[in-house]
């Protein structure tokens, strides 16, 4: 099978590349500064540029499946959420159409839905949503916190929890359904694969947590954790002031994004990965 990539230097393209490569496909990449350690082919790109469903046409020759990765926690001055999340996406979906590539496996968040607050979700949104009313062959997959070794949020999440005194946003109890990255990459293989397209998953972890809870499992040490409760007003007051630092994990749309709960019917996803022909 021929299958392009988007955002394939990223935490989730890099893993997926690692499994893929264990079968017999062959992998197109799209990059845009890092490198990759994968003896494959790779287009260098800047997504923000690539505005145009000609821009695309050259990549797509051959394709089979395309599977977009893009995605960003935070915006800046070169890349906004706009472009990247809906603008460029929708070119290459359009060009995908030009060009009859059989799937498109779109990855997207969970929370990118009609509750949405925040530009994040929302350009998600849209972006999905063209796919939807696309005449592609498609799966529109939106996972919770994505975790495992190598991804620098979960790295960060694992440094916090080993702290002497874990601050928590608010009381702790937002809820969150986290998702081991080995079972990400299953189920977009599994898409790639099943006859039944055309479908929006939520790829959510089997129990829901909260946020406290979470921290705890994290911490490496035997000792029970000991926890701050930093309450959200301040909290939003902060992101507000350190906005010009750009810090991605502390912003006031990711504390919206943690008060909404990031949780989804994990009874559903069993069901598509057991049933799916």
């Amino acid at each position: 099978m021929n299958i392009l990539i988007t955002g394939a230097s990223g935490f989730i393209g890099r893993n997926l590349i690692k499994s893929l490569l264990k079968s017999d496909h062959n992998i197109t990449a799209c990059i845009h500064k890092s490198e990759l350690p994968f003896e494959i082919k790779i287009f260098k790109i800047d997504f923000a540029q690539m505005l145009k469903l000609t821009d695309w046409l050259p990549m797509l020759m051959g394709i089979d499946v395309v599977i977009n990765c893009v995605g960003i926690i935070a915006e800046n001055r070169k890349h906004s959420f706009e472009v990247m999340h809906h603008l460029a996406p929708t070119a290459l979906f359009k060009a995908c159409e030009k060009t009859h590539v059989k799937r498109i496996i779109q990855v997207s968040a969970l929370g990118a839905d009609d509750s949405a607050l925040v530009d994040f979700h929302k350009s998600k949104k849209l972006a999905d949503d063209y796919l939807r009313g696309s005449s592609l062959d498609w799966f529109i997959l939106r996972p919770s916190l994505v975790v495992g070794e190598g991804g620098k949020s979960y790295s960060f999440f694992k440094c916090l929890s080993n702290l002497p005194v874990i601050p928590l946003m608010g009381d702790g109890e937002q809820l969150i359904q986290p998702i081991n990255i080995h079972r990400l990459v299953a189920v977009i293989e599994k898409c790639m694969v099943t006859k039944d397209g055309n479908q929006t998953i939520d790829v959510v972890g089997e129990k829901v947590i909260s946020y406290k809870q979470w921290m705890q499992q994290l911490r490496k040490k035997q000792s029970t954790a000991r926890f701050i409760n930093i309450p959200m007003k301040p909290m939003n007051f902060l992101a507000g002031l350190l906005s010009p630092l750009n810090l991605q994990l502390l912003s006031k749309d990711n504390l919206i994004m943690l008060e909404q709960n990031n949780v989804g019917d994990y009874v559903l996803l069993k069901r598509f990965m057991e049933n799916s022909q």
